[in-house]
């Protein structure tokens, strides 16, 4: 085997690509100082794996060995060496007669490595030339100045080339490979023991925990097979229950209906019996009016019967008559003239009487409309009373839940109702107030974060914890006041949102709050978005390059990073309940307002309809008044009328007495008067009928009052029967929604599915006692940790997992130190055979090249050969024995060449790189050791930096290396042979 081409592109000073073709022979490369020929060197050991920017001549990173640029050239990004090999001799345990190793750098730093241009790894290179003198650690290379330090280092470090030559490398890296697998393992079996012990610990807290939450769960589950059966039973007949009284209810709706339809036919028929009876009244009124004229009339037809009587016992010439003819004519005159004058007055009086009568019934319409106006009032009062009765028993049963601590862990619960735990606030939803719209976004933003304690301090917290692990009461999240740092959406960022058309706010910026909380209530609102809807949301998100969170209206969120949350939220929370309770108690004190102004209301309808009752009653008085003053004057009237029509009488009889007709007159009279008691009779006879019918209709009329009162009194008891039964079908409502909320929020079942599958398959009775039994089990269990039962199994079983590991760990130890004590033995018999042979053959060429003295290797510790280091003890011709330190510097140069050629004599291998190792030796013994080279002609291809031209006249191929361009190496090459 030998290399047989080095290609170069952008390595140092090798702008160009440039090919070294090479032969199993002796080249050489020449060239001035500074040309650039030990830049072939690092190439070559760049390529075999050396990773010291230090050893490649570099001074910062890897990149330092890309040509950087010229005067006239860019820098170039790339730089690359290839190696190729012809391996027809099998060298290289590969199934390949040729090989190339490339390694590759870019100026970003990343290194690439090939095999036969297949992309490798370093350490795939590092192992192919491994033990095969070749390589990063192989003493093939020697560069520059290096020569000497072959003598000059130090024991130790001489013994890797020696090692290098015995083929213990290969050994002696899987030893270090065996003991870095020793300390992991070593390393491995204590962190399993530690963690064993750490399990060790918790294995039998958790086994009682473990056995307590079994206990706790096949208590709920028994708890809940019966409560979720029992619940399905009484929903059953609660809806029974319900829907009877929803048949109740309907029913006595319809009777209301029907009666109140009663009612208005009876207020019908009421009314035109009264408006029947009104007119019987006039009518009998009529009647009696005209049974009083008539009577008048008998009176009158009667005195005036008298009156002729008394006239007829008068003489007609009787001079007296005619007197008295002139004083009744005046008379008369002047009772007309009273006549006509209180006629006038009762006209004027009648007029008056019947304006009242208009004002009384215009009132009596103002009486009715307000009576309904009343009765209206009423009816809304009355309802109002139902509702504020209905939210009132809600509140009450709402309170009861949130003072109860309802929705809250109890874990949570034991430390606020804790009075001996000092510095504990509340929980974070406690401590917001937001505006019902955002109610719902708040909620979701918190989260499980509503149920966050908040503390004064750490050291509160570290109380309070102790507390629940003390008494086994599970987990609380605290928040310490002067701990807790806020946290906001940067200054660009808000800006962007408050140009978007849908933003609302940052969340924290909508909620009150105490100002002592504000740094807590910030670390959790403090950036997160409040938008319209899921389309704002998303748009906006995009543009904040998902950076924040951002939630909606209605609850939607997407999350830092674009993921998208949302549907349906079933779950009451302790937000939403405060809403709910702070709405409804709203509700009732509004309701509670338009009561009392209802109230107020009918206190001013009734003062306003006894107002007009009043009013009604100084008419009717004044109508008393007018009508005592029409019956005085009427009276007097009739006194008067009388008077005159007596006056009258007498004249018409004395008129006719003086003019002999009085027997006539007296006639006409007696028949007037016998017509006048005809008509009297009929007309008693009428007025009796007609009272009759008054009687009767009156006892009609009582009657249908009696009745109209008895159905508005059943209408007020079937009413206050419905409001009782409204109210009865409410509490039912809610206790039926409380048994489903549990069923929902305990068990998350719906009731159609909780009566399909659960039935209660005991006595009522004795399921209420099962489940009271086993729930007084559950609450003296306490606070239980499920989680307890799998992580008991999980760490039961990493437990086991890791004795096995331990076990078999020891095992691995108990190989690994067998390894190496084998590769220990192979090393050592290795090391001392070549060690062996290479003293022999170090001084058979000492002496050649010294031509005389002798040479020898010794180990600095025998008893420690695989740490011992190697001193040389060299003795020229002439001399006495010398440490190598006193030598000459062209002796020490030839000693460390003669200790080279021994080793390669010793180890054969492919090729040596030797850049000016001769430089120190005069012409003579540059001449012995160019002849010594031509020894390896065939054996060992030799590559020669050199100056000496006596080196020069052994080589076969001449490369020369020149700088024609500043900064930038070129390649000539001569054939000598030619």
């Amino acid at each position: 085997m030998y290399l047989k081409e080095i290609k170069i592109s952008g390595f140092k000073s090798f702008a160009d690509k440039i090919n070294l073709s090479l032969d199993n022979d002796i080249t050489c490369v020449v060239g001035p100082n500074g040309s650039g020929k030990s830049n072939i060197v690092d190439a070559v050991k760049w390529v075999l794996g050396e990773q010291s920017i230090k050893s490649l001549r570099g001074s910062n990173n890897m990149t330092d060995v890309i040509f950087s640029g010229s005067k006239s050239r860019n820098p170039l990004n790339l730089a690359s060496v290839t190696l190729v090999f012809d391996n027809s001799d099998s060298y290289l345990k590969v199934p390949y007669t040729e090989i190339s190793v490339t390694r590759k750098v870019y100026r970003s730093g990343e290194n690439e490595y090939f095999i036969n241009n297949e992309k490798c790894r370093l350490k795939d290179i590092s192992d192919l030339f491994l033990d095969s003198g070749m390589g990063k650690y192989a003493f093939n290379i020697i560069s520059q100045g290096e020569v000497s330090k072959i003598i000059s280092d130090s024991s130790q470090e001489r013994r890797a080339i020696f090692e290098e030559a015995a083929g213990v490398l290969k050994y002696k890296k899987r030893k270090e490979e065996a003991l870095k697998k020793l300390d992991k393992t070593n390393e491995n079996l204590t962190r399993a023991k530690d963690i064993t012990n750490e399990l060790e610990v918790q294995l039998e807290p958790l086994k009682e925990q473990s056995d307590k939450a079994k206990e706790y769960l096949e208590a709920k589950k028994s708890l809940e097979q019966v409560e979720i059966a029992l619940i399905a039973s009484d929903l059953d007949k609660l809806n029974i229950k319900y829907k009877e009284n929803e048949s109740k209810i309907e029913s006595i709706q319809n009777d209301i209906v029907e009666q109140t339809s009663k009612t208005a036919t009876g207020d019908v028929e009421l009314e035109n019996k009264t408006n029947e009876l009104n007119k019987i009244n006039e009518l009998l009124v009529e009647l009696n009016n005209k049974n009083i004229e008539l009577s008048k009339q008998e009176e009158k037809i009667n005195g005036e019967k008298n009156i002729i009587n008394e006239r007829s016992k008068y003489n007609a010439e009787d001079m007296k008559v005619h007197e008295n003819i002139t004083s009744l004519t005046e008379n008369k005159l002047t009772l007309n003239n009273k006549l006509l004058s209180l006629k006038t007055d009762i006209n004027i009086l009648s007029t008056k009487l019947k304006g009242k009568d208009s004002e009384i019934n215009e009132i009596n319409k103002k009486l009715s409309n307000k009576r309904v106006s009343k009765n209206n009032i009423e009816s809304q009062i009355s309802t109002l009373k139902y509702k504020i009765n209905d939210l009132e028993f809600k509140i009450k049963s709402l309170n009861d839940y949130i003072e109860q601590g309802g929705g809250i862990s109890a874990s949570v619960k034991n430390v606020l109702s804790n009075p001996k735990l000092r510095g504990v606030h509340n929980i974070i939803s406690k401590l917001i107030d937001i505006d019902e719209k955002y109610s719902l976004a708040l909620d979701v933003a918190l989260g499980g974060a509503r149920e966050y304690v908040v503390v004064d301090s750490p050291e509160d917290a570290k109380r309070s914890i102790n507390y629940l692990k003390d008494n086994n009461l599970g987990r609380v999240t605290f928040y310490p006041l002067n701990v807790i740092k806020p946290r906001y959406i940067d200054e660009d960022t808000l800006n962007v949102l408050k140009r978007e058309k849908g933003f609302i706010d940052i969340l924290a910026g909508l909620t009150s709050f105490d100002s002592k909380y504000h740094d807590v209530i910030y670390n959790q609102l403090g950036n997160v978005i409040l938008v319209d809807n899921i389309d704002t949301a998303n748009e906006i998100s995009k543009k904040i390059n998902n950076r924040y969170r951002i939630i909606t209206l209605s609850g939607e969120v997407i999350n830092v990073g674009g993921s998208i949350t949302g549907g349906t939220i079933k779950k009451r929370s302790l937000i939403n309940d405060k809403y709910d309770l702070q709405r409804m108690t709203i509700e009732k004190d509004n309701l509670s307002v338009e009561l009392s102004s209802l109230e107020d209301k009918l206190i001013k309808e009734i003062q306003e309809e006894k107002s007009i009752g009043e009013e009604i009653f100084n008419i009717q008085r004044e109508k008393l008044v007018i009508n005592e003053e029409i019956t005085n004057k009427e009276s007097s009237y009739e006194q008067i009328r009388k008077d005159y029509e007596r006056v009258d009488l007498e004249l018409s009889n004395l008129k006719d007495l003086t003019s002999g007709t009085i027997e006539e007159e007296y006639e006409k009279i007696t028949n007037k008067y016998y017509d006048v008691l005809n008509k009297k009779e009929s007309l008693l006879k009428q007025i009796e009928l007609v009272n009759e019918q008054k009687e009767k209709l009156s006892s009609e009329i009582e009657h249908l009052q009696a009745d109209y009162r008895l159905q508005n009194t059943s209408i007020r008891n079937l009413e206050q029967e419905l409001k009782t039964q409204e109210i009865e079908n409410t509490k039912i409502g809610v206790k039926i929604d409380n048994l489903l909320n549990i069923l929902s929020e305990s068990y998350s079942l719906t009731f159609e599915k909780a009566r399909a599958n659960y039935v209660l398959e005991i006595d009522e009775n004795l399921a209420r006692k099962n489940v009271n039994s086993l729930r007084s089990e559950i609450k003296r269990l306490g606070d239980v940790n499920t989680g307890a039962i799998e992580e008991y199994d999980r760490v039961s079983t990493r437990y086991d997992f890791l004795m096995n590991q331990i076990t078999d760990l020891e095992k691995a130890m108990e190989t690994l130190l067998n390894i190496i004590d084998e590769l220990d033995d192979v090393m050592k018999r290795e090391f001392i055979k070549t060690f062996k042979e290479i003293e022999i053959e170090f001084n058979n060429v000492f002496k050649e090249l010294f031509s005389g003295g002798s040479a020898r290797l010794r180990l600095s510790d025998e008893d420690n050969i695989l740490e011992s280091g190697i001193d040389i003890i060299v003795t020229p011709p002439g001399k006495k024995v010398s440490t190598i330190s006193l030598l000459s510097g062209g002796e020490k140069t030839l000693a460390a060449i003669s200790l080279l050629f021994a080793i390669l004599n010793v180890k054969g291998i492919p090729f040596c790189i030797f850049d000016e190792v001769e430089a120190a030796l005069d012409e003579a013994n540059v001449d012995k050791v160019g002849a010594y080279f031509k020894k390896y002609t065939g054996k060992t291809q030799l590559i020669i930096i050199t100056h000496k031209k006596k080196t020069m006249e052994y080589a076969k191929t001449l490369y020369g290396i020149t700088m024609q361009e500043s900064g930038v190496s070129k390649l000539v090459s001569v054939k000598l042979i030619d």
